[in-house]
C-alpha cells in the first residue's frame, strides 16, 4: 500500500505525519511525507502523481473554499482543527474529512484512533508535549523544547522529526541539546526589535517586527506589556501573525480574516501584509 501525506512545516504537522506512520506500523505500506503550507498546498498536491497512491492525506492545513475542490477526490483523507476551514467543510464532496475545531491537529487524529491503536507511554507522551505547544497551554517545558528541537533541523523538518522521534518521546541528544540553546539564542536576537502598542477595538495589542519564533516572540511581549493580543510582522515573507493572551475571550482569527485576509484558530492565527492591517497599526506608539 501507497500513501501519501502533505502535512504543514511546523511541529504540529511533523507529530501529525509520524502519528500516521504509526498508524501503518506494522502493515506492508510505503509512506511519503511532504510538508507543505496553506499557500502551497494545492501545487504540492498538483504536483505529485497520485494515482500512484492508495492513500493521501492532508493535515494540519486550513484550505480555503477555492483550494477545497482542487483536492476533493475519493483516496483524500483530511485532518485539521482550524475554525475557518471547518467552516468550509460542507464544500467537500468526495474526500473523507475530520475537520472541527481542537486543541491541536494531532489531538484530533489521536481521539479519532486512540482506540484502534495501541501507543506505547513515550508515544503518548509525544503526543502530549506536541498538544501542549500547538495548543500553547505550555504545562511543559519539554513542549517548547520540542518546537525549538523541529525548528533548527534542516530540510526536509517533518522526515528528520519523525525519524528522530519514531518510538516516541526521549531523552535528547547532544545534536538537539545544541539546537535548543540556538534556538533561544535566535528568540533573544528577536527582541531587540521596538515593540509597538495600540488598540483593536478595545484589545490592548502589541506588535513587533520579527521573523523567527512567531509563538514564542508574541507570547513574550503579551505578557511583558499585559496585553490581549500580541502580533508578529514578519517583513521577508509579508505576513502578519496574530496570537492572543491566555485568558482572553478575543477571537483572533476574525481579525487575522477582517485586516489580512488569513485565518487560523481562535487563539493563534496570520495572513498576508495588507495596506488596510497598515493603517490600522500605523497609531500604535513605541512602548
Amino acid at each position: 500500500m501507497n500513501v501519501l501525506v502533505f502535512t504543514d512545516n511546523d511541529l504540529d504537522g511533523a507529530g501529525s505525519a509520524l502519528f500516521i506512520e504509526w498508524l501503518y506500523s506494522g502493515k506492508s505500506t510505503t509512506l511519503k511525507v511532504v510538508e507543505a503550507t496553506e499557500y502551497s498546498i494545492v501545487s504540492e498536491f498538483l504536483s505529485h502523481n497520485i494515482n500512484e497512491y492508495d492513500k493521501v492525506f492532508i493535515l494540519d492545513l486550513d484550505l480555503s473554499k477555492e483550494q477545497i475542490p482542487q483536492v476533493d477526490i475519493d483516496k483524500v483523507v483530511v485532518f485539521d482543527h482550524h475554525k475557518q476551514h471547518e467552516e468550509n467543510k460542507y464544500i467537500y464532496k468526495k474526500a473523507k474529512v475530520v475537520v472541527k475545531q481542537s486543541s491541536s491537529c494531532i489531538a484530533l487524529i489521536h481521539s479519532k484512533f486512540k482506540d484502534k491503536i495501541n501507543l506505547s507511554p513515550e508515544q503518548e507522551e509525544l503526543v502530549n508535549y506536541i498538544d501542549d505547544y500547538d495548543s500553547y497551554k505550555l504545562h511543559h517545558k519539554d513542549s517548547l523544547k520540542l518546537n525549538a528541537i523541529h525548528k533548527t533541523l534542516n530540510n526536509p523538518k517533518a522526515e528528520k522529526f519523525i525519524e528522530a522521534f519514531r518510538d516516541g518521546f526521549r531523552p535528547y541528544n547532544i545534536q538537539e541539546k545544541n539546537g535548543i540553546r540556538l534556538f533561544i539564542k535566535k528568540f533573544k536576537e528577536q527582541l531587540e526589535s521596538q515593540v509597538f502598542v495600540g488598540k483593536i477595538k478595545t484589545y490592548k495589542t502589541v506588535s513587533i517586527i520579527s521573523n523567527y519564533a512567531v509563538s514564542e516572540v508574541a507570547h513574550y511581549i503579551i505578557s511583558k506589556h499585559d496585553a490581549e493580543i500580541g502580533i508578529v510582522v514578519n517583513l521577508e515573507t509579508n505576513t502578519v501573525s496574530f496570537r492572543r493572551a491566555k485568558g482572553s475571550d478575543v477571537d483572533v482569527s476574525i481579525i487575522a480574516k477582517a485586516l489580512c485576509g488569513g485565518g487560523g484558530s481562535a487563539a493563534i492565527a496570520g495572513g498576508k501584509l495588507t495596506e488596510q492591517f497598515a493603517n490600522l497599526t500605523k497609531n500604535f506608539l513605541p512602548c
